[in-house]
């Protein structure tokens, strides 16, 4: 079966000298799944359908999640993302019939966020070619007027090696922001290959891909339901706040 590679790999380094940091766990409300990319899947069927679902991480202020459909039905199924949601629970068992749905995010909202991101950062990195010119441009301007007005070698010295220190500064953050570019473009493509789109399934085969949920951080309880065709899987999560240590 096919899955996609994980967003995040989180290493801890346990330091008993070192302030805990609170940390956001979701964890199903189900029996043990099994695990495949360091996720834990929790499987549903019924007689035509078998689906799949497990958490990815958190990704900005969205819980991620790779979802799994196999179609055993003999026609096509159609799945849409746009169809997915999640209701906010006070307990694992609470009737969930009368709270508000709140949809999963669109798959080219998700990538336009990162369109954002790159435009963003693509300003950033004009921004600092610009000032770091200027700002090299009047020091060199009133390094050569104090290069006319004095004899003295060791502040003409002083004065390149102040020029030098600018440019290397702006240098050193031009190469940052390009290396976050650089980042970012790697990542978008990753989730432009893995994300859930409008699929039309056949027979006997399978899909699967990440979704995005918007996070809520006060709840206590998710159900995530995913309709498929005349069928809805529910899968409950149950998000607490934990102390690890770094």
């Amino acid at each position: 079966m096919k899955k996609v590679f994980s967003l995040h790999i989180i290493l801890l380094v346990m330091a008993s000298c070192v302030a805990p940091r609170v940390v956001t766990q979701l964890t199903p409300e189900a029996p043990d799944g099994h695990y495949e990319m360091g996720r834990e899947y929790i499987s549903l069927s019924n007689d035509n359908i078998d689906v799949e679902l497990g958490y990815d991480g958190i990704h900005g202020e969205n819980l991620v999640f790779d979802f799994v459909v196999v179609n055993r039905s003999p026609g096509v199924l159609s799945i849409n993302p746009s169809d997915f949601y999640y209701v906010l629970l006070d307990s694992s068992t609470a009737d969930s019939s009368k709270l508000p749905p709140r949809m999963a995010l669109h798959p080219e909202r998700v990538l336009f966020h990162y369109d954002e991101t790159l435009e963003a950062k693509s300003g950033e990195k004009s921004a600092n070619s610009f000032l770091g010119f200027l700002e090299a441009g009047f020091g060199l301007l009133a390094n050569t007027t104090a290069f006319l007005a004095t004899d003295n070698p060791g502040y003409i010295v002083d004065a390149v090696f102040s020029t030098l220190g600018t440019a290397d500064h702006y240098m050193n953050q031009d190469k940052k922001i390009s290396e976050d570019i650089s980042t970012i473009n790697q990542e978008k493509d990753i989730v432009k290959e893995g994300i859930f789109r409008l699929s039309h399934l056949p027979a006997g085969k399978v899909v699967n891909g990440y979704v995005y949920f918007p996070q809520n951080p006060d709840s206590g309880y998710y159900m995530f339901c995913f309709p498929v065709e005349d069928q809805l899987f529910q899968f409950v999560y149950h998000q607490r706040k934990v102390y690890q240590y770094y």
